[in-house]
């Protein structure tokens, strides 16, 4: 079964494949692909994994003569034709839920980096103007019993919302929805997009 990739990935996931038996050629660029390179090489490949940024809509699907599967490297599938692919008995999957924890990691991480002052910090020492300790150099300020805002109660906000409540954070938030787990588990409460920007 031959597999095209549209981009560099992992070295781990090709070899993944690879080790499954199956024939994997990958556009080795670290950008995106042009559509005439990308039209050349999908003829007939069995299996496409595109990246947010490739556009496989009908000219696409329509040039490939043996793909079974679209097998988007993302979240997101806005960038694939998913009506003309079933049309075409193409299987379209995405990966739902692959990037939940690390996006409320990195969330919490900017938000302790803004608390604890991280990047003044680091400017200071880049600077050469850091000379000794001082009982008010840099005061930063713990989030513990701090209103933390959260801006939509999905996966990714629910995952924020629990590291947040861990560090001790009182938990509010704006959605369309009601989000019940949260308002149960963490004691959150729903409040309107204005209030939260105010106040947290």
């Amino acid at each position: 079964m031959k597999v095209y990739i549209t981009r560099k990935i992992q070295s781990k996931a090709i070899k993944h494949l690879r080790d499954k038996g199956f024939t994997v050629s990958v556009y080795k660029e670290d950008k995106p692909i042009p559509r005439n390179i990308l039209m050349k090489n999908i003829k007939n490949v069995d299996a496409l994994i595109p990246l947010l940024t490739d556009k496989i809509d009908k000219e696409v699907i329509d040039n490939m003569n043996k793909c079974k599967i679209i097998a988007c490297y993302s979240v997101g599938y806005e960038n694939i034709d998913v009506d003309y692919a079933k049309h075409k008995n193409i299987m379209v999957t995405n990966t739902p839920d692959v990037l939940t924890d690390s996006t409320a990691d990195l969330a919490m991480t900017l938000a302790l980096t803004c608390s604890r002052r991280l990047f003044e910090s680091r400017k200071l020492i880049d600077d050469g103007k850091f000379k000794h300790w001082k009982p008010d150099l840099l005061l930063g300020y713990e989030i513990k019993d701090k209103i933390f805002g959260i801006i939509g109660a999905g996966r990714i906000g629910e995952a924020t919302a629990k590291r947040a409540y861990a560090f001790g954070a009182k938990i509010i938030y704006h959605s369309r929805s009601v989000n019940k787990k949260m308002e149960k588990d963490l004691k959150a409460k729903k409040t309107s997009l204005n209030k939260l920007l105010k106040i947290s």
